[in-house]
């Protein structure tokens, strides 16, 4: 039994060199894309479009509000006595995006505000 060392099959040393610069390489990349993939998400996450987007449809419907109060005004002359009285002028209560949100109504000055007026609570 005589072995020979011309019959072994391996990997040489520029076999395994490559395939570590290949891996390496392809590494690099993926920790690239996966970086900037979170820097989106962080970016998105922080400017809160749908939330913003929310806010701005709550400040229409009080806008459409303050319509229905200020016609109130110009036909009677005075402020409804209450957020009730106010309400009971409305077709139906209104419907704000942001969960728990309302508006507040001041019945000295007519004056109505969002509960929640910051999009980061939205």
């Amino acid at each position: 039994m005589s072995s020979s060392r011309s019959d072994q099959r391996g990997f040489g040393l520029v076999e395994i060199l490559l395939v570590l610069v290949v891996v390496a390489i392809a590494g690099a990349l993926l920790y690239r894309y996966f970086a900037a993939t979170a820097r989106t998400v962080e970016t998105i996450q922080e400017q809160r479009p749908l939330a913003t987007s929310k806010l701005a449809a709550d400040q229409a419907t009080l806008d459409s509000v303050q319509g229905v109060l200020r016609a109130y005004y110009a036909e009677h002359g005075r402020w409804p006595i209450d957020k009730a009285a106010l309400l009971a002028l409305l077709p139906s209560p209104p419907r704000f995006q942001c969960p728990e949100n309302d508006f507040e109504y001041d019945p000295a000055s007519g004056s109505l505000r969002l509960a929640v007026s910051d999009p980061a609570r939205c």
